[in-house]
């Protein structure tokens, strides 16, 4: 028999392999079919894959955290969100410590809530309910180009966590919009802000211009 902590070890690694395989069959001319429209590169989304899984393995093979402290792990572009709950300030720091020495983690924001009980089913239930609810709502962002399936949306005792690569007007206009869900009590922006104008330029520069011809 192996232990607990290998044996949770071989299930998340063939866990990532599926995914892998998955995701590489529905890669086709650099872009991952089902999600097209990812700001994020086809290596970069394996990256935060592998840190989701890394991450959890490692903080539950931790003595000093329990089966009762419920971690959420969302790493996007290298920013790794933990949210939940943790029963100490000691082991909110532990978690921030392990997560930030997993492989290709560029930055972590511990939002976990110390308390001393953990969120039951209902209100687990209710946390996803709300994420749906802010997944609808940012269909209706009124911008030019924003695609709301480039926003993950994480809800933790129904506070509201937004995630991903969006320009600053975009990011502004899905937190205002999530804030306006029914049952939302907060909404956190982990957002990784770029610049359109900027990128465009730079494509730009990249560009070999055709030199005007002589009649």
């Amino acid at each position: 028999m192996l232990p607990n902590s290998r044996k949770t070890t071989t299930r998340l690694q063939l866990v990532c392999l599926i995914i892998l395989i998955t995701q590489l069959a529905g890669c086709l001319g650099g872009e991952i079919i089902g999600a097209p429209h990812d700001r994020r590169t086809f290596g970069t989304i394996i990256d935060d894959e592998g840190i989701e899984f890394s991450s959890t393995d490692k903080l539950y093979s931790t003595p000093e955290i329990k089966s009762t402290d419920r971690i959420k792990v969302v790493s996007v572009n290298g920013v790794v969100l933990l949210a939940g709950e943790i029963s100490s300030e000691e082991k909110k720091q532990l978690a921030t410590d392990i997560v930030s020495n997993i492989n290709n983690v560029r930055r972590v924001v511990n939002e976990l809530q110390v308390r001393d009980d953990v969120a039951g089913v209902g209100t687990r239930t209710s946390d996803r309910f709300i994420s749906g609810k802010v997944k609808t709502a940012l269909f209706g962002v009124d911008i030019k180009g924003f695609d709301p399936t480039r926003v993950n949306v994480t809800t933790a005792r129904k506070i509201v966590y937004l995630q991903g690569l969006v320009t600053p007007e975009e990011g502004e206009a899905a937190a205002e919009r999530a804030s306006r869900v029914s049952g939302v009590e907060g909404v956190v922006k982990v957002f990784e802000y770029i610049d359109l104008d900027a990128e465009q330029e730079d494509d730009n520069e990249g560009e070999v211009q055709d030199e005007p011809s002589e009649e």
